[in-house]
């Protein structure tokens, strides 16, 4: 196995296949000379079993914490130090075989057969997650030092939330006999089906929307997990501090036990903001509300261990949280009144008041001149997302108001209609500050995507919630892009999507992973967007604008519909599909991100 690990070495060390740790992750050995660390993981049972050796265990460790760890706010560096290890061998077996997992699926370990033992390796591992977290559930407890019910075991369950196991991109195993196949399966006895499903929208749902809801549900049911561990180990008591711990003695102890109470006063803040994150995706009522007191972490240690920037990112992504509840309880009430009875006096007022308040949060936050502040790519997506969903429902409103004066017969309220939303909303006197919202829209989405290309190799290692915003903008995008647009900024957003794509099917090895799907199936939805709209302009392509220009749009720059130039917009007949959100809602109620709205304008677009 050593001699596997040098050749690996003397691989990185040859300049002609030298390449950025983003583009190609190379692995990197362990001290192997460290005996003290070898022995460690030497001692772990799957070692024994022959799963993977204790050089892998390191090697795989030592990625995580290089490439994924500094990427989410949930753990610190302590168990990124060999010496420190031994606690997270021997204490926390939840935190130690998640953290494996979660690396063997993103890494390729060095040597003949490096993806095939990282995928047995990252399988197994899974089955095991299941058992730790079965017992976790059923509140069983082995009579070990190696506990399941530690401050390291909600860590975990965090992990679990922000990178996925590979087993969740597909349906699950079957469970003896299946019953409901008499139900499912086409039969002779069954009534003619009225409609063909579209091909590629049938891919739609298999690759991308089916795998995201079966994540997110894992990653509910896991965080309320975390929940409930962290009130039973009074994670949210202030005043609380952990037990000693009697078999933990020397300095080395001393200092695992102190390193672990800063890691418990650092979870009240990230479980509120990860279950208030994953609930506002999927519509579902939070079990922490955002008016509670979220306590902070003690910013005098001993140790002076506690991180500054994390700090200051956890207090900017609580403020960002809690805008959110606000702006979802305030405007998502007021999306569906009817707007004859004057409402939208009140609604408009109401949404710039947000506008306010989300610009208010970007000039405290984002503005941070310190370019080594590691969280800023977060931050930014996070605040884009929130502009995005915000302008969007003042979108909504614009097309419904479009949509309930059309002159079309009930019977036909749901096919496409024979007029563009720019023809109508010049007839419905819809000013410039209304249309406003979409320009926002689009501007903050055409952002968003910029940030993603930027991110780069990064992205194969960010977290989920990264791929759903990018989805999300995405979606959003071509939205606001098939009610109209002027030619030049149409053409500005469809290279940032081309590039976005690029990034995205940027892949190492995962051909299954989510990311590499969506970008085959968003590269046919623009490619189909683009013909569509373009096909009746003669002069596209002939002046396209900078790639970078984009960034600095004036949504108040139509100077009023009554003086646009029809020939110099483009836009698709208005389909009742292109509003924001749709007609229909999620599992959980009314979802934000996007990922399993409807998009039939675009299926019933010419290939």
């Amino acid at each position: 196995m050593n001699i596997l690990f040098e050749a690996a070495l003397q691989e990185s060390n040859n300049p002609s296949q030298n390449m950025s740790r983003t583009d190609n992750p190379r692995p990197i050995a362990p001290e192997l000379s460290d005996a003290d660390v070898l022995r460690i993981w030497n001692a772990c049972r799957f070692v024994r079993m022959g799963w993977f050796s204790a050089q892998e265990a390191v090697v795989l460790m030592d990625l995580f914490f290089e490439n994924m760890a500094p990427l989410s706010p949930v753990l610190t560096d302590f168990f990124a130090s060999h010496k420190n290890q031994y606690y997270l061998v021997t204490q926390e077996p939840m935190l130690c075989y998640t953290i494996l997992m979660i690396s063997s699926r993103y890494h390729t370990l060095p040597g003949v057969g490096g993806y095939s033992r990282s995928f047995f390796i990252h399988h197994r591992l899974w089955q095991h997650c299941q058992h730790l977290l079965l017992r976790i559930t059923l509140g069983q407890e082995k009579i070990s030092k190696a506990k399941t019910r530690t401050i390291g075991s909600i860590e975990a369950l965090l992990l679990m939330s922000e990178w996925h196991p590979r087993a969740l991109q597909f349906p699950p195993e079957a469970d003896g006999w299946d019953s409901d196949f008499l139900l499912t399966n086409p039969d002779i006895r069954d009534p003619p089906s009225l409609t063909e499903e579209v091909p590629v929208s049938s891919r739609w749902r298999e690759d991308v929307v089916e795998p995201t809801k079966r994540f997110e549900r894992m990653s509910w049911m896991v965080l309320n997990s975390a929940l409930a561990l962290a009130h039973e180990l009074g994670v949210f008591d202030s005043s609380a501090r952990l037990a000693r711990q009697d078999d933990l003695v020397g300095l080395d102890a001393e200092r695992y036990l102190e390193y672990l109470e800063v890691r418990r006063q650092r979870l009240p803040s990230l479980l509120f903001t990860s279950i208030n994150a994953l609930s506002s995706r999927i519509g579902c009522t939070s079990p922490v509300p955002s008016d509670v007191g979220i306590s902070m972490p003690e910013t005098r240690t001993s140790l002076q261990s506690i991180d500054r920037d994390w700090l200051l990112f956890m207090n900017a992504w609580i403020e960002l949280m809690k805008l959110t509840t606000s702006v979802t309880d305030t405007l998502f009430p007021l999306m569906n009144i009817s707007s004859s009875a004057g409402s939208p006096d009140t609604f408009i007022p109401i949404l710039e008041k947000k506008q306010i308040l989300l610009a208010s949060w970007q000039q405290r936050y984002l503005n941070i001149s310190d370019s080594s502040f590691p969280y800023t790519n977060t931050l930014f997506i996070e605040y884009q997302h929130l502009r995005i969903l915000t302008n969007s429902i003042g979108m909504q409103r614009i097309v419904q108001r479009v949509l309930q004066i059309q002159p079309q017969p009930p019977s036909r309220r749901d096919s496409i209609i024979d007029f563009s939303f720019i023809e109508r909303a010049r007839q419905l006197n819809i000013t410039a500050r209304e249309y406003g919202f979409i320009e926002e829209v689009i501007d903050g989405c055409c952002q968003t995507l910029d940030k993603v290309t930027l991110l780069g190799g990064t992205l194969h290692f960010s977290p989920m919630r990264i791929l759903f915003r990018t989805i999300s903008a995405s979606i959003f995008l071509m939205k606001a892009l098939a009610l109209g647009v002027r030619n030049s900024k149409l053409q500005e957003a469809l290279q940032i999507l081309d590039r976005a794509i690029v990034t995205l099917q940027d892949n190492n090895h995962d051909d299954v992973h989510l990311k590499s799907r969506y970008a085959a199936l968003l590269q046919v939805q623009v490619s189909r967007l683009r013909e569509s709209l373009v096909s009746s302009y003669s002069g596209v392509g002939n002046d396209l604008p900078s790639p970078h220009s984009y960034g600095n749009m004036s949504a108040m720059d139509l100077g009023g519909f009554s003086d646009v130039t029809m020939n110099d917009w483009l836009s698709l007949p208005l389909d009742p599909s292109m509003a924001p959100f749709g007609s229909s809602e999620g599992d959980f109620g009314v979802r934000l991100d996007g990922v399993d709205l409807d998009l039939d304008f675009l299926w019933q677009l010419p290939p």
